[in-house]
């Protein structure tokens, strides 16, 4: 957490959100960062462009969720920076950076192996860590979150991996003549959900913060364990 790094960091996200959001948001005018760096590349704007440009947009639509639509032809183009997945540092950061707008998540999930029919607990468990960042967002941090949209309604073509893997509530067996739909167990999750509008204080919802009864077992269970064990008794 250095200055230097911090630096960098702001730079990033200026570049993928500060390009649109501070112009409409803030000021009418390309982020400092991406004006001292590309100078000779961005138009300048007028006093009348700037005003005109200013809060043309009604809210803030934020897309969030693996980076899919784009592969790098070279890894090291990403400058030893990690992908987050913290959409409640986002939110926070989106809300600080330009004066507490109106959000829109229009689109947010994770991905399944493409051979994932039903069962699809990977993507349920990591479309509850972010609807759970955002009520967080709206409750602890004061983020004016007002929709969220997930991604999506049916299994489709995910741009360079193709049919490789799968992103829809609903299976679709691209095999099958008319392409048949199958409901996955995100369905009942996120139907769930909407119908108590979040996670009601009930028992099973909350944290727990205890130890385990003196006595209690822990252990760590190996195939190749068992087979030394096996061949000594034998």
């Amino acid at each position: 957490m250095t200055e230097k790094n911090i630096k960098e960091c702001q730079k990033s996200l200026d570049f993928v959100l500060g390009w649109f959001a501070k112009p409409i948001f803030i000021d009418g005018d390309y982020p400092e960062s991406m004006k001292s760096n590309l100078s000779s590349l961005l138009p300048e704007f007028s006093e009348i462009e700037k005003k005109y440009i200013k809060g043309t947009a009604d809210f803030f639509a934020l897309s969030f969720g693996a980076t899919l639509s784009f592969q790098l032809l070279d890894s090291h183009m990403k400058f030893q920076q990690l992908e987050s997945i913290s959409l409640r540092q986002l939110l926070y950061w989106i809300s600080s950076e330009y004066n507490n707008p109106e959000i829109f998540i229009v689109e947010n999930s994770w991905f399944v192996s493409g051979s994932t029919k039903r069962d699809d607990a990977k993507y349920i468990y990591y479309l509850k860590k972010f609807i759970m960042e955002t009520l967080k967002a709206i409750r602890y941090d004061g983020v004016n979150v007002f929709g969220y949209t997930v991604w999506s309604l049916l299994d489709g073509f995910e741009w360079h991996r193709g049919y490789s893997i799968r992103r829809g509530l609903f299976y679709v067996d691209f095999q099958s003549h008319d392409k048949k739909l199958m409901p996955k167990s995100s369905v009942l999750f996120y139907q769930k959900l909407i119908e108590k509008n979040g996670f009601p204080p009930l028992p099973e919802n909350q944290p727990i913060e205890d130890i385990f009864p003196c006595g209690f077992a822990w252990g760590i269970v190996d195939n190749y364990i068992q087979c030394v064990l096996q061949a000594i008794l034998t």
